[in-house]
């Protein structure tokens, strides 16, 4: 593996070499004569500010771009890298030797790179200089690479669930775990859908294997399966826990909740937009127990959880179907499932405007009727997330209404990878629990 790959990008050194570089690059292109300074920078500044500021007013109060408010820091950091692009112009004019004047783009760049930097360390999407490329800093091998090196003598799993109580140590369990990219069918539920990832922990890959539960993970839209390897690291995190704990940490399975990136997610519901509901409780359930052995002593080895869009599709699918997922962590997640488009085009496109069909499956109306005794979960919210905190206290409010063993915690940060990964985290401990492991 590439060492250079693994440079973080969102501490260390080079977020600060990336800040200076850029005001030194903006401050390069911003120099120049008496009329560059008095025309060219006031005119390319007030160009930046007007185009930033409409482009927030519209993305922000309009179209809903985004699906929820951003923090407007990030419009200041495009702003300034507008202006940076916009002084370019002048400066390559105003350049008389050529050699000079071929620097002038590539120093715009540096500041369009600076301000990229800055975005993504307020969401941490992409923690090192891999990830931007695809590098998610595990290995990653195929189910069918898997199963030629293991073989079918290594399958045969406990009836019982391990627990730490119950399992030593094989001599030969490995130190990591393994993680695989796969294609869960849904011959249930007709779901298309791109590569899945799981991650496999040290235990099952000993012999004998342990009789582990199974912890699904959805990811967030926009955004994908590789969402929870990336910024998550969830693997590297569930190696350091396994570490911990006699090589002992659940089946992750990382499903596609988003249909290929469609315009319309299906939102983990079933609708005309696709049967995304019966795909998560059946369909990769079902392929999980086979491929694997795994989670099939009860529902209570079964737990689900997610962050933002996975978040709202965790806490849907734990209400709407406990005996399914009975453990859950809704991390960041919405009242309700929602689109960019609005809740009116939602109704419309998934149930043909027919709002007590939406409501049947909308976990506020369905917490209203129903009691949870068995059902057990954590809701948690960035402390500084001002437009998702007040959903998830109006989520926990009504599940604790409804008998669920339900708590609800601030998380670091806004609506970003520090408060997404505190949920599942912070509460391991708690979840091994649950699952009949600790």
């Amino acid at each position: 593996m590439n060492l250079l790959n693994q440079v973080p990008i969102v501490n260390g050194a080079i977020p600060a070499i990336l800040v200076t570089a850029g005001l030194l690059a903006l401050l390069w292109l911003a120099w120049g004569s008496r009329r560059h300074l008095t025309r060219w920078v006031p005119v390319a500044f007030v160009l930046s500010v007007l185009t930033m500021g409409t482009f927030w007013y519209m993305a922000e109060k309009v179209w809903n771009l985004w699906g929820e408010p951003l923090p407007r820091r990030l419009y200041i950091y495009a702003g300034l890298a507008l202006f940076g692009v916009l002084l370019a112009v002048p400066k390559i004019v105003a350049l008389r030797r050529l050699w000079a004047r071929l620097l002038v783009l590539p120093i715009a760049a540096v500041v369009v790179i600076s301000a990229a930097g800055l975005v993504n360390q307020n969401f941490e999407y992409y923690p090192t200089v891999g990830s931007l490329f695809g590098d998610t800093g595990t290995a990653i091998k195929s189910l069918a690479q898997f199963e030629a090196d293991k073989g079918a003598a290594e399958l045969p799993i406990p009836p019982k669930p391990t627990t730490e109580a119950n399992w030593s140590p094989p001599a030969n369990m490995p130190s990591h775990g393994d993680v695989l990219i796969v294609h869960i069918p849904g011959p249930i539920s007709h779901e298309i859908s791109s590569d899945a990832f799981v991650y496999l922990p040290p235990a099952y890959l000993a012999t004998p294997r342990a009789n582990l539960p199974v912890l699904v993970l959805i990811h967030g839209v926009p955004g994908g399966t590789t969402d929870w390897l990336r910024g998550g690291q969830i693997n590297k995190f569930m190696d350091q826990y396994a570490g911990a704990h006699h090589g002992l940490a659940p089946v992750v399975v990382m499903p596609d909740a988003g249909a290929k990136w469609q315009n319309y997610p299906p939102a983990c519901l079933n609708s005309r937009a696709g049967q995304a509901a019966t795909y998560l409780t059946q369909d990769v359930p079902n392929w999980v127990k086979k491929t694997f052995g795994a989670g099939t002593t009860s529902p209570r080895q079964w737990a689900i959880g997610g962050f933002s869009y996975g978040g709202t599709c965790a806490m849907t699918l734990a209400v709407n179907h406990p005996e399914i997922y009975p453990t859950f962590i809704d991390s960041s997640g919405e009242s309700q499932p929602t689109i960019d488009q609005g809740h009116t085009v939602l109704l419309q496109k998934y149930f043909a405007g027919n709002a007590a069909a939406f409501a049947k499956q909308n976990a506020l109306d369905v917490l209203k009727t129903r009691r949870y005794k068995g059902s057990a979960g954590v809701v948690t919210v960035g402390a500084n997330d001002s437009f998702y905190r007040p959903q998830g206290v109006h989520v926990f409010r009504a599940m604790e209404h409804a008998g669920m063993n339900v708590r609800l915690e601030d998380a670091p940060g806004g609506h970003a990878w520090p408060a997404w990964r505190y949920g599942v985290y912070h509460n391991m401990d708690w979840l091994m629990g649950r699952l009949g492991v600790n």
